[in-house]
């Protein structure tokens, strides 16, 4: 299960629901993120679920995809550590049901967790003969887990040039977060704490989307994108457990809520040979209660943009069917830290590279980014990440003639 994966080792997993994954495609990625306003005929896009019916009535799609990602995370004194992280993160596939409606279905992460650091200082104490002495302790912050998303998606075209569609997901995991105080025995003396802090989450929502195409002129093709999520109140439970001496449990603290998310997006294609889009997203956080309270969270922004180039798709040279891509994306995360959220800046390469009979893709992408700095008392984080996908596309509803 995806639920199991280690996706990341960032210190800013400690708060929130963790890193927000972004389900994309791998074409998608490797163009800075975009989706909302992609309509292609290959791959399955769940960023907008109204592109679905932009395959053709006789193929089945199934999409993989997975990362590996390397880390350097940084503090204001100049100390350095290296993670490398990865897994499985997509499976969805997307098929025709009539000639103007095709539905998806798949498994995507919604966030990650995933920490281990310690810290150390020295307290003073007083002793029983009047005086103080100085006791040194370790902190250890210990966190595992994420929230995935099970969807159902379908997708109906109105008139010629319109199409709407939803996304019903089901949201479900669990995120736990320990922190353990140790204090040195060197005096005889020994005292140590325990913090278990579990999220169970189980819910479902839904994403709704809109794509109005057209082609202009006589090889131009233009789409522009709308999608919606409606803010909502995760169901589950939440848990505090306490050990000192005694154990002390504490269950259902707080409400938890996911945001309005509201996305545009553009697209405009020359023949099959040069794709440009760009995608702006909001997601309003800050309205959102975690633990009963709205001030822990800030606004998300997210801007990104890229191009594919295909020399030629039906060439007899090799290197001419290859699709080149390239892209950037900047976002304002949703965790509030000295005051906003985190920005992250990353830049997207890749080429799609197509099977012998042009029908299926394997996609091989990079990408280097940077989370945050290291003023302020901030860990920044400087990462590299591959990206590798395989779209499969088969002809399930085609009739032989002849056997």
């Amino acid at each position: 299960m995806l639920a199991a994966q280690n996706n990341t080792n960032s210190p800013y997993t400690r708060f929130g629901y963790g890193e927000l994954a972004k389900a994309a495609s791998g074409r998608n990625k490797d163009m800075g993120g975009i989706g909302i306003g992609s309509r292609e005929r290959d791959g399955v896009n769940i960023l907008n679920p109204a592109s679905y019916n932009s395959i053709d009535s006789l193929s089945f799609i199934f999409e993989a995809s997975m990362m590996g990602k390397f880390s350097n995370f940084e503090n204001g004194d100049g100390k350095k550590e290296h993670k490398f992280t990865g897994n499985l993160e997509f499976l969805g596939m997307r098929f025709p049901i009539g000639k103007w409606i095709a539905a998806s279905a798949g498994i995507a992460p919604y966030s990650y967790v995933g920490y281990d650091f310690p810290q150390t200082g020295e307290v003073e104490i007083n002793t029983s003969g009047g005086g103080t002495k100085t006791v040194s302790y370790i902190r250890n912050f210990e966190g595992e887990g994420g929230i995935n998303k099970v969807y159902l998606g379908l997708a109906g075209k109105v008139g010629k040039h319109l199409s709407v569609g939803a996304n019903v997901y089901y949201l479900f995991g669990d995120i736990t977060h320990t922190r353990q105080v140790t204090f040195d025995a060197t005096y005889g003396t020994f005292f140590s704490t325990l913090q278990n802090n579990r999220l169970h989450v189980s819910d479902f929502n839904a994403t709704y989307g809109l794509q109005y195409f057209t082609p202009v002129g006589r090889q131009h093709y233009l789409t522009v994108g709308l999608t919606a999520e409606l803010k909502n109140t995760m169901g589950g439970n939440y848990a505090i457990e306490t050990s000192t001496i005694d154990t002390v449990e504490e269950k259902n603290k707080g409400r938890f809520e996911s945001p309005l998310a509201i996305g545009v997006g553009v697209s405009y294609k020359f023949k099959n040979v040069l794709t440009l889009a760009a995608d702006y997203r909001y997601e309003g956080w800050k309205d959102c209660q975690y633990f009963g309270l709205k001030d822990t969270l800030s606004n998300r922004h997210e801007i990104c943009a890229g191009a594919e180039w295909t020399p030629e798709a039906y060439s007899k040279i090799f290197l001419k069917r290859l699709s080149y891509r390239v892209g950037a994306h900047v976002s304002k995360g949703y965790l509030d830290i000295e005051g906003g959220g985190l920005n992250n800046y990353g830049i997207t390469f890749g080429i799609g590279i197509p099977t012998r009979g042009g029908r299926s893709m394997l996609n091989i992408g990079g990408e280097y980014g940077r989370l945050g700095n290291n003023s302020h008392g901030q860990i920044s984080e400087q990462y590299w990440k591959i990206n590798l996908s395989a779209s499969i596309k088969e002809i399930w509803f085609f009739k032989r003639q002849f056997e």
